[in-house]
C-alpha cells in the first residue's frame, strides 16, 4: 500500500478515537511513526474521550494483570522455598560438621599471623542471626564448646543502642551476658550514619580463645579443600 494511502488511512482512524496499537495492528505501521504523523494532531472532543477511555481501561487492565502476576509468582516462589526447604530435614554430625567449617571458611577470622597469646582463635562474625545460631550449635555438637567458654562482641553503630543491641544477641545466643562486650564502630564511608533497617542489632563475633579449637576447624576447612579440589 502506498505510503500516501497508509497515511489517509491512519489518520481518519486516529481522527476516530483509533490508538496507535490498533492502527499498527491494521497497517503494519511502527508506532514511531504513527507518533511522528501525529503528535501534533488536534482530535475531536469525541476522539479524545474515546481516546482516554480506552487508555484508562488499558491501564486498569495492566495494573490488574500485575496484581495478578505478582500474587501468582509470590506462591510459585513459595512452592519452590518450600520444596527445598523439606528436602533437607534433620542434619548429621557430618553434615553439621561441614555446613559448619563452611561458615567459618567465608565468615571467620583466619589470619595465622595474628597472634593471640601466641595463639590463633576462633572468631565468628555475622550480622545474621540464624546464620549466628547455626555456627553455635556447631561449635557446642560437633566441637564440644559449651556456651560457658564462648565470648560475645557485638559491634554496633552511633545509631544504635548498646543495651538494647547486646540484649538481643545475649537473649539469642544464651551466652552469659558477663562474657558480651560491645565496640561502637565509626565508619568514613558512612559518615558515622547508617540506615537502621540494614543493621537493626550491630554485628556479633562469637569467639573462642582455644588454640585446639581452632586447628579442628581449620581441620575440616582443608579436608573440603582436598576433597572439593581432587579430580577422582
Amino acid at each position: 500500500m502506498d505510503v500516501r494511502v497508509n497515511y489517509q488511512k491512519a489518520l481518519e482512524l486516529r481522527l476516530q478515537g483509533q490508538t496507535y496499537g490498533e492502527i499498527r495492528s491494521l497497517f503494519g505501521i511502527p508506532k514511531s511513526t504513527l507518533s511522528n504523523w501525529f503528535s501534533k494532531l488536534k482530535i475531536g472532543k469525541k476522539a479524545q474521550k474515546t481516546l482516554e477511555s480506552k487508555r484508562k481501561n488499558g491501564y486498569l487492565k495492566l495494573v490488574e494483570f500485575n496484581k495478578v502476576r505478582t500474587v501468582n509468582i509470590k506462591k510459585e516462589n513459595e512452592s519452590i522455598r518450600k520444596k527445598y526447604e523439606s528436602g533437607i530435614g534433620k542434619l548429621t554430625n557430618r553434615e553439621l560438621a561441614l555446613l559448619g567449617a563452611a561458615l567459618y571458611w567465608g565468615e571467620g577470622y583466619k589470619n595465622f599471623n595474628l597472634k593471640r597469646g601466641n595463639y590463633p582463635y576462633i572468631c565468628f562474625g555475622n550480622s545474621d542471626p540464624e546464620m549466628t545460631v547455626v555456627f553455635m550449635n556447631f561449635l557446642e555438637r560437633i566441637l564440644n564448646i559449651p556456651k560457658s567458654r564462648m565470648s560475645g562482641h557485638v559491634m554496633i553503630y552511633p545509631n544504635l543502642s548498646p543495651i538494647k543491641s547486646v540484649k538481643y544477641w545475649q537473649n539469642l545466643t544464651k551466652i552469659p551476658k558477663d562474657r558480651i562486650r560491645y565496640q561502637v564502630a565509626l565508619s568514613r564511608a558512612s559518615q558515622s550514619k547508617r540506615p537502621k533497617h540494614l543493621l537493626p542489632h550491630g554485628t556479633f563475633q562469637i569467639r573462642v580463645s582455644q588454640r585446639q579449637d581452632f586447628f579442628k576447624i581449620r581441620g575440616l576447612i582443608d579436608g573440603i579443600i582436598k576433597a572439593g579440589t581432587s579430580n577422582k
